[in-house]
């Protein structure tokens, strides 16, 4: 790295990765090339460490199938007589953050079939290896937001859940599979609680210890793939542009959207399951964008154990996340001059936040949101109506500000809706608010709040951008630069004002873009030793486990 004569950091020359033609492999996408993967804003050597460690947990969850057909027997109540298959691993799925494994159970006195799914959480995937309990913890919010929802909101379609373990093999199953008497129990004890009028949610999950151990967390469900139903994504591209489909899609959406918004929460958060059965909001709002980026390494900036009861501290610590996550990240810059124009954006993001905080609901009540929703987590009949929603595991209820209309409806990506994608993106947007409202008419809600009024109202006003910026893993900047800036400033930043304002974003500014640079440098070097060295698992022509795509 060389200096200019003022003392400033000038960008080093670019390394030449002409002549590195090898391919690696990475865990959600094609394989890439050096120069490929150094154009790349995620840390590819983690990227490409995940495939190695993929198949190795592919293998361990093979050579444990016996095992696996014991536990799938003992949630269902059923006889060692009864048989069990396990799906050869071709067939298993794999999405971010879990491996599902098909599996087909017959008792000896029946001809049908019973289709489940084994899914399997990748500890790999969620920050265990950085923050131990993060798998539990994730399990547990998802199995809190099965419950609540199989109570409060049986008219959302989601997959049946039989019973599930914890990673210190805590089993649980829903009574509906357990003996008469402790059926019976059960009962009793529901009816109990509801007649001293508890304020706790009790689930239909119980204690039902077993002597096998699969090595893995996991959730044993209904496998809702059926002739007549199938996911939102197979098809999305064939289908979009029909306006009948979309139509019933969009009316699917807004009715979720609306039954999980009924009923008003008291404070920020996500649901928690406890060993007795109980539900409480008691657990960190678990955004999804968190836990990828915990799983690159970077701080928790919420325990646990927070809530909030008022919005502006949990946008505080979703900045400071962030911060966090570009302290730590070693390829979140381009060069220095990119170094202090993120370093900027940030400081003026903090600076305009207030304009996007509604004050009336700065204090509640907050919403149940689905805050990882897209075309792979929905089940769709042939005419587009939603038949099942799975992959609740990122429920949250956060700010009213943050509801929104889905933008990949319109098939554009987040930064895409400007220019010439701006009226194909508007002209979706208008259609699902008309939707919404008026499926709001029909819907008994425990609030008197006008949700479509406020989504109407944060577009006007480019709240919903901020909102965006903020839980989104990337987008930050670009969505300010695109639509926040231009409406207090009609021109861009010059390079000098950048560098002014970046200096308030820390005490030490010019020692962090010195430190981002020299770490994006070493990151350089690093990528270009694993391409030329190779990586065990990831690279070309070594064979990963069957079903790794």
């Amino acid at each position: 790295m060389s200096t200019s004569g003022d003392g400033s950091i000038e960008n080093p020359p670019q390394s030449d990765t002409t002549n590195i033609t090898t391919t690696i492999r990475q865990m959600n996408g094609p394989p890439l090339t050096c120069s490929q993967a150094l154009n790349t804003d995620f840390n590819f050597i983690l990227e490409a460490g995940y495939v190695p460690e993929t198949e190795a947990f592919y293998n361990k969850l093979w050579a444990e199938r016996d095992v696996m057909r014991v536990v799938v027997k003992h949630h269902l109540g059923l006889s060692d007589k009864s048989i069990c298959t396990i799906a050869d691993q071709h067939d298993w799925m794999r999405g971010f953050f879990n491996v599902c494994i098909p599996v087909e159970v017959q008792s000896p006195d029946s001809f049908h079939k019973q289709k489940l799914i084994l899914r399997c959480a990748m500890p790999h995937k969620l920050a265990e290896a950085y923050n131990p309990g993060s798998v539990d913890e994730k399990m547990g919010c998802e199995v809190g937001a099965y419950a609540w929802i199989q109570e409060r909101c049986p008219e959302i379609r989601i997959p049946h859940l039989y019973g599930f373990a914890f990673s210190n093999q805590r089993h649980f199953t829903h009574e509906a599979h357990l003996p008469l008497h402790t059926r019976a129990a059960s009962y009793l004890r529901r009816k109990l609680h509801k007649l001293l009028k508890h304020p706790l949610l009790l689930s239909r999950y119980t204690k039902n210890p077993s002597g096998h151990r699969l090595s893995s967390a996991y959730m044993l469900l209904e496998n809702v793939r059926t002739e007549d139903s199938h996911t939102l994504a197979s098809n999305w591209e064939r289908h979009q542009e029909d306006p009948i489909r979309r139509y019933n899609l969009s009316r699917s959406i807004a009715r979720i959207m609306l039954s999980l918004a009924r009923f008003p929460q008291s404070k920020i958060g996500s649901f928690q399951f406890h060993p007795n059965g109980t539900v409480t909001l008691t657990n960190r709002p678990l955004i999804c964008t968190a836990m990828i980026h915990e799983n690159e390494g970077a701080p928790m900036s919420m325990q646990r154990e927070t809530t909030y009861t008022s919005t502006e501290p949990f946008v505080a610590d979703m900045f400071h996340f962030h911060d966090k996550r570009f302290s730590g990240h070693p390829n979140v810059i381009d060069d220095a001059e990119d170094c202090r124009e993120e370093m900027a954006i940030r400081l003026l993001n903090r600076m305009v936040a207030h304009h996007y905080i509604r004050q009336d609901h700065r204090n509640g009540p907050y919403f149940l949101q689905l805050n990882d929703f897209h075309a792979s987590n929905v089940f769709v009949d042939s005419d587009w109506n939603i038949t099942s929603l799975i992959d609740l595991e990122w429920i949250c209820a956060l700010p009213v500000e943050l509801l929104e209309v889905p933008y990949w409806l319109s098939g554009c990506e987040i930064d895409e809706p400007r220019k010439e994608r701006w009226e194909d993106f508007n002209v979706v947007r208008k259609e699902f608010l008309k939707i919404f409202e008026a499926e709001a008419c029909v819907v008994r809600a425990e609030h008197g709040i006008s949700l479509a009024k406020i989504m109407r109202e944060s577009w006007e006003s480019g709240g919903v951008w901020f909102w965006h910026g903020i839980t989104s893993q990337n987008a930050m900047t670009l969505l300010f630069k695109q639509h926040i800036q231009p409406r207090f400033l009609g021109k861009s930043l010059a390079g000098s004002e950048e560098e002014m304002l970046s200096s308030f974003w820390s005490e030490d500014s010019g020692k962090v873009v010195q430190r981002k640079v020299e770490e994006l440098e070493k990151y350089k070097g690093e990528v270009e030793s694993l391409f030329s060295n190779g990586v065990k698992g990831g690279s070309d022509g070594v064979n990963g486990s069957k079903g790794l795509e």
